[in-house]
């Protein structure tokens, strides 16, 4: 019995985790919005160690994918990513709840990995942040279930949350509240440790490091079918690009359903209010945190505006539903505890069964076009051939300088990739750094972007002056990459007119050479600045593992230790 106990819940959450992934197990990429993966990514690149000359939005995920990819096949790393990060977030969840029923546990799992959040990033190709989540759950436990905080734990789990800028700060938010008994200076100086890539980075383009504050209004929370604006919020939802919303939240079923979800957790923080307030103060914190920066961009956008343009990064928060992730642990730990607390009331009726059924189910009802890749919107694509050709053609040519992709903007619609929206994966493609557009259109409104590079660049593409190939090259543009079969192609070869093409087999991307272009050097204070930190973090993160390894390998030999006999009287 024991046994069962044990293994049912890991069993239920790879099985869930599997229904959602099930698509990706065919072959390609998954390519959608911000998730960019591409079969090899340049680690001689300087922006991916935050070197470069824009804000390092992508540091340190950049790395990791480009460590991981040297390692293994990328194609197979992306897989792993997404669905390891799903299987621990729902056990981590079930874990916090590991001395209470298993259907408390089952039920928490569940709406930890299910739910409209984890859908809506998932199809805006958020996967860092998917995988910060992961590391909530693990975060809390290694400072409320014992006297002992267990750092090498909380190690880990602080790092899956450093990927990014905005999961980090929410990670030293989660792990601080946890930790506040249990050493939150030692919490903050370990979480400064494993940050550090990006902080550091942050700091040397800090003068740089503010928004556009037209953001705030564009990215504000957005409300979901008959929800509302803080129904959506309160469900886990209210993205503010409303093309990833699920069908399923737009319908009046959706209402109902998230009232019994919502009368359910009503019931589970009663109940962690009287027998567990540890718990509840780790999650309540943290996720008060998350909804107050969600609401915020609806309820005070001039204030959020302010932030994001005056405070120096203040940019993590113009995406304030990106926040509700804190709110994610609380409401998958309610409802579990909802669900054994209403159990235990009705354990001479009927209902004592069926609750706990119920609080498992009832996510899975609620959206059910979760399952297979978010109803098909997340599945695996192949890069044409071409692309591999116009990345060996580079890869031979001794023309020096960076590479600048045309048609100069974000976002691509590819044919080959079923028209799905997604940030110009050329912009990690090849293996030269590669000058991409930082700014963003949303809604038909133009967001600035912060890379003064880019900017510059674009001032020279929008010029009418024809001397565009020699001021490209005076930027440190040697190569020059169009995209044919996107929007404006024309007019960017026709900005291209005169530059030596070089061969490329295949159609949809030509390759052109710019003379007399001079790559654009590294500070080496910087570089050295940015080698100790990554060195630092990198120890961090091995203690920590280490002594996870050490950790788990004592309490094996403990286990297998025969029980002393008394002697006999």
């Amino acid at each position: 019995m024991q046994r069962w106990r044990a293994s049912v819940v890991p069993l239920w959450c790879a099985a869930v985790t599997i229904v959602i992934g099930v698509p990706w197990l065919r072959g390609g990429y998954l390519l959608t919005y911000d998730m960019v993966w591409v079969p090899q990514l340049g680690l001689d690149r300087p922006e991916v160690w935050g070197l470069g000359t824009g804000l390092p939005r992508a540091v340190p995920s950049d790395a990791v994918a480009g460590l991981l990819g040297a390692a293994i096949p990328a194609v197979l790393v992306q897989r792993l990513v997404l669905l390891i990060a799903l299987f621990v977030l729902g056990l981590g969840m079930a874990r916090l709840l590991r001395h209470r029923s298993v259907a408390a546990q089952l039920a928490a799992a569940t709406l930890a990995i299910w739910n409209p959040y984890v859908a809506e990033r998932l199809v805006l190709g958020q996967w860092p942040v998917l995988v910060a989540l992961a590391g909530f759950p693990w975060l809390v436990r290694a400072f409320v279930e014992d006297d002992a905080p267990r750092w090498s734990i909380a190690a880990l789990a602080l790092a899956a949350t450093a990927l990014s800028p905005a999961t980090g700060v929410m990670g030293l938010v989660m792990g601080g509240v946890a930790a506040w008994r249990h050493g939150a200076v030692r919490l903050i100086l370990l979480a400064a440790l494993v940050n550090g890539p990006w902080i550091v980075s942050g700091l040397l383009h800090v003068d740089i490091a503010r928004t556009d504050p037209a953001a705030a209004a564009l990215f504000d929370l957005q409300g979901e079918g008959s929800l509302g604006k803080l129904g959506s919020a309160l469900t886990l939802g209210g993205i503010w690009n409303t093309d990833v919303v699920p069908t399923s939240r737009t319908l009046v079923t959706a209402v109902v359903l998230a009232a019994l979800l919502g009368a359910l957790m009503i019931v589970g923080l009663v109940a962690l209010w009287c027998d567990d307030r540890r718990l509840l103060s780790a999650l309540a914190v943290p996720g008060g945190v998350g909804l107050v920066i969600a609401l915020g961009g609806w309820l005070a956008p001039d204030l959020v505006g302010r932030v994001v343009e005056d405070v120096p990064a203040g940019g993590i928060v113009r995406d304030g539903t990106r926040w509700l992730a804190l709110l994610v642990p609380l409401e998958a730990v309610a409802l579990g505890v909802g669900a054994s607390a209403a159990a235990s009331r009705l354990r001479h009726t009927s209902w004592a069964s069926a609750v706990p059924i119920l609080a498992i189910v009832l996510p899975l009802a609620a959206l059910p076009d979760l399952a297979f890749g978010v109803g098909g919107r997340v599945e695996p694509t192949s890069y044409p051939a071409s692309w591999t050709a116009a990345r060996e053609t580079i890869e031979k040519s001794s023309v020096p300088g960076d590479i600048l992709v045309l048609p100069f903007t974000a976002y691509r619609r590819p044919a080959w990739n079923d028209d799905t929206p997604v940030l110009d994966p050329a912009g990690r493609y090849f293996d030269r750094t590669t000058v991409t557009n930082d700014a963003l259109d949303v809604s038909g409104r133009p967001i600035a972007g912060e890379d003064p590079r880019a900017a510059g660049i674009g001032r020279i593409l929008a010029g009418k002056d024809h001397d565009v190939l020699a001021r490209l090259a005076r930027r440190g543009i040697g190569i020059v990459v169009v995209e044919t079969d996107a929007l404006d192609a024309d007019r960017s070869l026709r900005q291209v007119r005169g530059a030596r093409e070089l061969p490329v087999t295949g159609d949809g991307i030509r390759v052109f050479t710019i003379p007399d272009a001079r790559a654009r050097p590294v500070d080496e204070g910087d570089r050295r600045i940015m080698i100790v930190t990554w060195s630092v973090a990198g120890l961090t993160l091995l203690l920590g593992l280490a002594g996870v390894v050490r950790g788990r390998a004592d309490r094996i030999r403990s286990s297998r230790r025969p029980a002393r006999m008394s002697p006999a009287t």
